[in-house]
């Protein structure tokens, strides 16, 4: 915004409130000298009209004309130029005489019958002032009789050019004020406008340094004294500048001195930096180590302990085995923990997504919190809502590790009362969807003074806090969610328990992961179901309906009582009851008064002990399940009566044992006898050795179908028995893969690049060896029934049954998903092309795309991923013309194949 000058303000604040008051009193006179004319006017029209009237009427009154028309002319020739016209009418307002007819307007005429006041009317037209003067008999106007009128036109020229010269003379009058004003202003703005002007100019040269020119002609005392201080200011500011120069001066050498020992000081410091970058890496190292060294007998412990359990054991050694392999696996997860947070302190943290199922993911997980609950008789209870989807893309170790340390906590630190574990699902999309999990305890609460330093970790001044014990569960927890897109929290109340929550970003899953359960032959099956804990009653009554059951619920004994008597026969009897030593009596009653009126009966029981369990089954139980109930283990319970007695051998579990031949090494004689056990299962040769050396060696004499090498080695490691065996033997091209204890992050990465072909952590899973076996070993496969496919030019039957992992029942359900897709598909994408709607046809495309992955459709898949990637990068549908012309052709060629289809296959 431009600011005003001082000149223009001077202008302003003198000249502005003379125009003002100059133009108001011009504005106040001209108007009351305007209206004073006009007045004078029409009172000189009255005056002459009053004389005429009197003088007229008399003469009218005796008709003597001559007389009457020498007055009236009498009176204008005296009053010109103020009159134009002179009119009289008589009584019947007919003209009589005109002094001037062509002035003379008929429209002027007053109407027949109009009365005029006694003292005249006046009027007026643009160009003329009318004055209506009646002539009366008498001067009483009560007994008078008018005669007639006389009409006086007065031209207003003579009052316009009165009005006009008046406003002239105004405009003149104020002229003149307004120079005389200005000259003041003027002599002022000379003697003060020019000493201003040079201040401005010596500020200036102050600013930049200059030397301030010396004037004192100001005539205004005020600016005189001011240029003299300004004068007073620059010496100061000179000998300022001086005195600064010296400061710098001395400050630059002083710097200079701090410069020399800051360098010291950062040398110092790099060498500290060094020292700690090396200890860091003695601790990666360390841990690294331990690691290994910790999951090297692990792998034997928890290996064997599997191994044995699949043997015939009495139930005492079944539960030290159980104990044994949760102890191991406990330790296990204090390794990973420990791992893991190696890698939150150095940034690395791994998410690896995948598809899998949500509730038998949390069933899971429940199943190995159960015990712990159990020894403290705390209500463990999991509500998953039924809206939730169960088939989720994300990283469910993850997940799991997240529920197990919040859960752990709540059972830690919860004396009586109940845990109970909600689950739910907010979707964002057709393809995204917002994990929520809550975990609420009955337990002591959380102080205000612990809530700020709950997720730091390592904190053991209070052995009741949340942080007891190792300290890194939920501090490894809050980076894994924020990880996975998430976040966590937590409410508490001393004294009232506590609520912890975590979200998580998850995607949604077109195919299902899961087996099916047997839920058909439950449908319309009638249950009566006894529990008196209310949680466990409300998850149970909303998994129970969601199967189609008839359920009839009772929450005490009155209850069951009255559902008794109605003598009504259920089908299934299922009893939910906490169990202690002293109350099993209690239970065997409970159970015998309900097995008469059930078909079959199930206990629902909070403890692993296997005695107890064999005792409740001993009473005539049907089954005998945990709580709370795996929904698998408990849909297989009620379902089994009523399966078909003729058991289908499927061809998954019947495995038979392949032709191939695998070297198996390692240094650990546990771990060696281990892999072998597990491999014989499934391969008819192996051979084993001790080192890296006694490996290379084998590998000279006889070729191996695969080849399982462990790193850590005495002798020779595993990478270079790898190198050599890949350089010079007969096992070039032999898949080998790395079996190791070091699991840290980038270990499968490097292992890759230095030549094996993938990447094993103890302890070993046994179903991920089998997955590895067979991925690398096709000939380990077991063998697929001769089949009769139908002909198909664009499905490859192969493939199809490998995407489906050798089950024909699921790759028969994935192609007719596809194929039932194919008529919505097209449409949805003519639909976008016609629209021109690039986002909907990305989305459309990457559907089919995602379908196509599951199924032997090579060719349809090529163009579907083809497709998605140019549209990615940002090619439009023109472009694409082409490829969707020919997409469009294959989907149709597909489903007039699968029309010819008999899919009894």
């Amino acid at each position: 915004m431009k600011k005003i000058g001082l000149r223009t303000w001077l202008w302003l604040c003198s000249l502005l409130p003379a125009l003002l008051v100059s133009v108001f009193c011009a504005g106040y006179f001209s108007y009351v000298r305007y209206h004073e004319l006009a007045f004078s006017f029409n009172e000189r029209a009255r005056d002459i009209a009053l004389p005429l009237a009197m003088s007229s009427q008399d003469l009218l009154s005796r008709q003597n004309m001559p007389a009457l028309q020498q007055l009236l002319e009498s009176a204008h020739r005296f009053n010109s130029p103020l009159l134009s016209n002179i009119s009289l009418f008589n009584a019947q307002y007919q003209p009589v005489l005109h002094t001037n007819s062509q002035q003379f307007d008929k429209s002027l005429r007053l109407n027949a019958g109009e009365t005029l006041p006694d003292l005249g009317l006046l009027s007026e037209n643009s160009s003329s002032l009318i004055f209506y003067q009646p002539l009366l008999t008498s001067t009483d106007s009560a007994h008078s009789q008018q005669l007639g009128y006389l009409l006086l036109q007065l031209p207003k020229a003579q009052l316009q050019l009165q009005q006009q010269n008046m406003l002239l003379q105004t405009a003149a009058l104020t002229l003149a004020f307004m120079l005389l004003i200005m000259l003041p202003t003027l002599l002022l703005l000379r003697n003060l406008h020019r000493p201003i002007k040079h201040i401005v100019r010596n500020l200036q040269q102050l600013l930049n340094g200059e030397t301030v020119e010396v004037d004192t002609s100001a005539i205004i005392n005020e600016l005189m004294v001011l240029q003299q201080n300004l004068n007073l200011l620059g010496m100061q500011l000179r000998a300022q500048e001086n005195e600064l120069q010296q400061q710098i001066e001395q400050v630059t050498c002083d710097l200079q001195q701090s410069m020399e020992q800051l360098e010291v000081q950062n040398i110092e410091l790099e060498f500290a930096k060094r020292k700690a970058q090396e200890d860091n890496r003695q601790k990666s190292e360390f841990l690294a180590k331990m690691s290994h060294e910790l999951r090297t007998p692990l792998n034997g412990v928890i290996g064997f302990s599997r191994q044995l359990l699949k043997t015939q054991l009495t139930s005492s050694q079944h539960d030290y085995l159980t104990i044994i392999q949760k102890s191991a696996n406990s330790l296990l997860h204090l390794v990973n923990d420990v791992q893991d947070f190696s890698k939150l302190e150095e940034g690395r943290l791994s998410i690896n997504l995948e598809p899998f199922s949500l509730r038998d993911l949390l069933n899971d997980a429940i199943e190995l919190l159960a015990a712990n609950a159990f020894e403290k008789q705390l209500e463990l209870v999991l509500m998953v809502e039924p809206s939730c989807p169960d088939d989720v893309v994300a990283d469910p170790v993850r997940i799991v590790q997240i529920l197990m340390n919040i859960a752990g906590n709540a059972i830690k630190f919860t004396e009586h009362g109940s845990i109970v574990i909600r689950v739910s699902a907010t979707l964002l999309n057709e393809e995204q969807l917002i994990l929520h999990c809550s975990v609420q305890d009955t337990g002591q609460g959380i102080s205000e003074e612990q809530q700020s330093q709950l997720f730091q970790g390592f904190s053991h001044s209070d052995a009741r806090s949340h942080q007891s014990g190792s300290g890194l569960g939920l501090m490894i927890s809050q980076r894994l969610v924020k990880a996975m897109n998430g976040k966590i929290g937590f409410e508490s109340k001393q004294a009232e328990g506590s609520t912890f929550w975590f979200t998580v970003k998850c995607l949604r899953h077109q195919l299902s992961v899961a087996d099916n359960l047997p839920l058909e032959v439950l449908e319309n099956k009638s249950l009566l179901y006894f529990e008196s804990q209310q949680h466990s009653r409300e998850a149970t009554l909303s998994l129970l309906h969601s199967w189609g059951l008839q359920v009839t619920a009772c929450a005490t004994k009155g209850q069951l009582q009255q559902a008794l008597a109605h003598n009504q026969h259920y089908d299934i009897g299922l009893i939910g009851r906490t169990v202690a030593l002293n109350q099993v009596n209690q239970v065997l009653a409970l159970m015998q008064q309900i097995k008469p009126h059930c078909s079959n009966t199930y206990l629902l029981v909070n403890t692993l002990s296997p005695h107890l369990r064999e005792t409740l089954l001993s009473s005539g139980a049907d089954g005998c399940l945990s709580k709370p109930p795996h929904l698998r283990k408990l849909a297989s319970a009620l379902a089994s009566p009523y399966l078909t007695q003729q058991k289908v051998v499927d061809e998954q579990t019947v495995r038979s044992q392949a032709s191939i031949r695998v070297l198996t090494v390692d240094d650990n004689g546990a771990n060696l006898k281990l892999i072998n056990t597990l491999l014989a299962e499934h391969v008819e040769q192996i051979e084993s050795a001790q080192d890296g050396a006694e490996a290379w060696h084998k590998a000279t004499q006889r070729a191996y179908n695969i080849i399982f090498m462990d790193i850590n080695m005495p002798v020779m490691d595993g990478i270079t028995a790898c190198q050599r065996i890949r350089q010079s033997s007969l096992n070039e091209h032999t898949p080998i893969i790395a079996v190791t204890a070091h699991a840290i992050d980038g270990e499968r990465e490097r292992l890759l690049k230095l030549g094996f072909n993938e990447f094993l952590s103890k302890p070993l899973d046994e179903n991920i060896l089998h997955c590895c076996l067979q991925e690398f070993c096709p000939s380990s496969r077991v063998a697929e029934t001769d089949r009769s496919w139908p002909i198909s030019k664009l499905v490859d039957w192969p493939l199809s049954l490998e995407r489906a992992s050798g089950k024909c029942s699921l790759m028969k359900e994935m192609l007719l998903m596809l194929v039932n897709s194919i008529s919505p598909s097209r449409v949805a994408i003519q639909q976008a092309l016609a629209s021109d709607d690039a986002q909907q046809l990305l989305q459309q495309i990457h559907k089919l795309h995602g379908a196509c992955c599951y199924t032997g459709v090579p060719r349809l898949k090529q163009l579907a991923e083809l497709l998605e990637t140019q549209l990615k990068l940002g090619k439009t549908a023109t472009q694409l013309e082409p490829e969707l012309l020919e997409l469009d052709d294959v989907m149709q060629a597909l489903w007039h194949e699968s029309q010819q289809w008999i899919w009894d296959w």
